[in-house]
């Protein structure tokens, strides 16, 4: 089995995020007898003096012969401390045997461990690893501080001290080939050693119970901080390979990133695990564009002297969305137009104008007074974005014509007449003969406005008003004076029907009763002349007859000014 270690030169604090999230499950697992440590608390306990002995903690405490080794080295589990002193060693000896490879596994994967045997029976044990082992007996009066300025030496709990002493300080030593020695005793001989596998971290020792030591309270802090620091410390103490990526989480669209090495760091060869991630081994650069979206661990690793020491970083490459702003749309001058965005999990539209909401996938576009383009930026979980395009047209309304106004004699009828449109509604339509028709026939008892809406082929809509004079009976309307001076205004005479009906003929006729004009077409009118002669200012005689729409002749005889 290869040596993979997290760490390398010493006393280089870590700075950043390595280890993978656990829970933060704290298990102490032994034989049932309550040696070392005179009390034993029963599985899943967590007694006041397992707070005293190992620092206040939420402690799950079981058997090696009845704990669950998948669950004690599971996902929920952050540190686990197995208790190998006195007639705990050969438990904890047969229980390694069982399960090492998972325990490896759980630890590999980002687990705190403190493997801690001070036998009193037995012999030395084999702790995997290729080379780990355990030496017993191997007895030794005192320890001494090597890592001084290491977390345990630290706190939280204090006094700690440098140096302990008592009977049999040590009652075996440890042998860890790519780990760093935090005890050793007067013989040089290591009692407690650090050595991080894969993200995880684990502490090797073989000292006896604090209770034994001298001075107090120092022996029993030095255990406390053992299992604060494997428990609680975020990153280990010893570090070569540390490095990180400005971001954790990024877009295939973005430019590669490269990773930044802490001080001191000897970088070494990338690699990243599970497959998918394109990554230069040498340089650490990740091809976005060409790496597959997921979630990668992405490790550094430096080989010196047979040990590899191993780093890693988490790194999320997302997939792009595609963002869908959905299909053009064509909508009626007033109208509203509901949008119809997908593609991502948060939206925004933009330029935001008119929108009742512009992080709505189905944004409404309220009544736009002209014509609009949006663009849709689409969102994914990991803030990744996509653009598309959309634009809201006008169409222009219709322009509804209802026609002239009109008279007409009370107990006739006419006709309306509305252009502009394909279909029509007319109101009020009780006067009506058809009210859905462009013309129908109109026989109002009063004077009424008509009210005709119009809708063109687009579905869009018009209004125009027509009014209808109705009036006692049929007359001919004749205007009492004329300027046919050529400026365009009032250079005729030309009487009108009053009702339903038609002129058919009028006459002018001088003061001394000279004919100077006739005609039978009621769309000619006079200009003011007679034998191409302009005639003087004055007043004329006019005589006009018409046929009413009964068929009755309706003679009307009155006098014209004619004015310059």
């Amino acid at each position: 089995m290869k040596k993979i270690l997290l760490v390398a030169i010493l006393f280089l604090s870590l700075v950043g995020g390595i280890k993978e999230s656990f829970a933060q499950d704290a298990w102490y697992i032994r034989r049932t007898p309550p040696e070392p440590w005179t009390w034993a608390p029963s599985p899943g306990e967590n007694i006041a003096e397992m707070n005293t002995v190992f620092g206040v903690g939420a402690w799950n405490s079981d058997y090696y012969t009845t704990v669950d080794p998948a669950v004690a080295f599971g996902p929920t589990s952050n540190y686990v401390f197995l208790e190998g002193g006195d007639d705990h060693a050969i438990p904890m000896a047969n229980f390694l045997a069982v399960n090492l490879d998972l325990i490896y596994d759980w630890v590999y994967a980002g687990g705190r461990l403190f493997m801690n045997a001070a036998p009193n029976y037995g012999t030395s044990m084999a702790w995997g690893l290729d080379d780990i082992t355990l030496s017993y007996p191997d007895y030794s009066a005192s320890g001494f501080a090597v890592a001084l300025t290491h977390p345990i030496f630290a706190g939280p709990y204090s006094p700690v001290g440098t140096t302990w002493t008592g009977n049999y300080f040590g009652h075996a030593t440890v042998n860890v080939p790519c780990g760093f020695t935090l005890i050793d005793n007067e013989y040089g001989d290591v009692l407690a050693s650090e050595m991080t596998y894969g993200m995880g971290i684990i502490i090797f020792g073989g000292m006896t119970t604090t209770s034994w030591h001298a001075p107090a309270p120092n022996a029993s802090n030095l255990r406390k901080n053992i299992h604060d620091y494997l428990a609680n410390t975020a990153e280990p103490y010893f570090v070569s390979t540390y490095f990180e990526y400005p971001d954790s989480i990024y877009c295939k669209y973005e430019d590669n990133p490269f990773p930044v090495f802490g001080a001191g760091s000897d970088p070494g060869i990338f690699g990243a695990t599970p497959s998918g991630l394109v990554i230069d081994s040498i340089t650490g650069e990740v091809s976005l564009a060409t790496s597959a979206a997921g979630t990668y661990i992405i490790t550094n690793t430096v080989t010196v002297a047979g040990c590899e020491y191993l780093s890693a970083f988490t790194l999320i490459v997302s997939d792009s969305p595609i963002a869908n702003a959905g299909p053009d749309q064509n909508i009626c001058e007033g109208a509203n137009a509901t949008l119809d965005g997908s593609g991502g999990t948060t939206y925004m539209w933009t330029p935001p104008v008119y929108l009742d909401d512009p992080t709505l996938p189905n944004a409404t576009v309220i009544a736009p007074p002209t014509n609009v383009f949006y663009q849709l930026i689409a969102f994914d979980v990991n803030g990744c974005s996509d653009t598309d395009d959309v634009a809201i047209f006008l169409y222009p309304d219709p322009i509804i014509d209802a026609g002239e106004d009109q008279i007409m004699v009370l107990g006739g009828f006419t006709e309306l007449d509305a252009t502009g449109a394909v279909s029509y509604v007319w109101t009020p339509s009780i006067s009506l003969s058809d009210p859905n028709i462009s013309n129908p026939t109109a026989f109002p008892e009063d004077t009424t406005i008509y009210v005709v809406t119009g809708t063109d082929l687009n579905g869009c809509i018009g209004t125009d008003t027509v009014i209808i004079f109705v009036i006692e009976s049929s007359d001919i309307a004749t205007p009492n004076a004329f300027t046919p001076n050529g400026d365009g205004l009032n250079d005729a005479f030309k009487p009108t029907f009053v009702g339903l009906g038609e002129i058919t003929d009028f006459s002018i006729y001088s003061r001394w009763g000279t004919l100077l004009y006739f005609t039978a077409d009621p769309t000619m009118g006079w200009d003011g002349s007679f034998a191409g002669q302009e005639q003087e200012v004055g007043t004329y005689i006019v005589i006009i007859k018409g046929l009413n729409q009964f068929g009755d002749i309706v003679t009307k005889t009155g006098t014209l000014a004619l004015l310059r």
